[in-house]
């Protein structure tokens, strides 16, 4: 019994990681096929084991998008979109802050400029523009 249980937790993981767009039966119809309640489905997929495990699966999914919406996203702020800007730095800067990056043991040294002040240029330029044409 334990088996036919974990065989189908684990599927109702792997359910539970996909973008509801993404799944191709409705819970209720899940619960029939596995033969259990949906109250059964909504207790175990509560269960902060289960929902960890979802979360590992989510993101390992998210990190291999990553490189892509990363492009569209440096795209766009090329094209001056100031919220794909704002989106594309503030990226970069959390990126750097958890990987703490270093050379040969040392701390690198600190930028010439400060990453908030260039966005904050750069959006002002880019609103300086759009006003400019209109």
């Amino acid at each position: 019994m334990a088996e036919v249980e974990k065989n189908w937790i684990d599927e109702m993981i792997e359910r539970e990681a996909l973008p509801r767009s993404a799944r191709e039966e409705t819970v209720e119809a899940f619960c029939k096929r596995h033969n259990i309640s949906e109250s059964t489905y909504y207790y175990q997929s509560s269960k902060t084991d289960n929902w960890k495990r979802v979360l590992e699966i989510s993101l390992m999914s998210a990190k291999k998008e990553v490189p892509e919406v990363l492009k569209v996203l440096a795209d766009k702020a090329k094209g001056g979109d100031a919220k794909f800007v704002d989106m594309y730095l503030n990226y970069v800067i959390q990126l750097a802050k958890n990987l703490d990056l270093k050379s040969d043991g040392k701390e690198l040294p600190t930028p010439i400029f400060n990453l908030k002040d260039v966005q904050s240029n750069f959006s002002n330029n880019t609103n300086n523009e759009v006003k400019q044409e209109d």
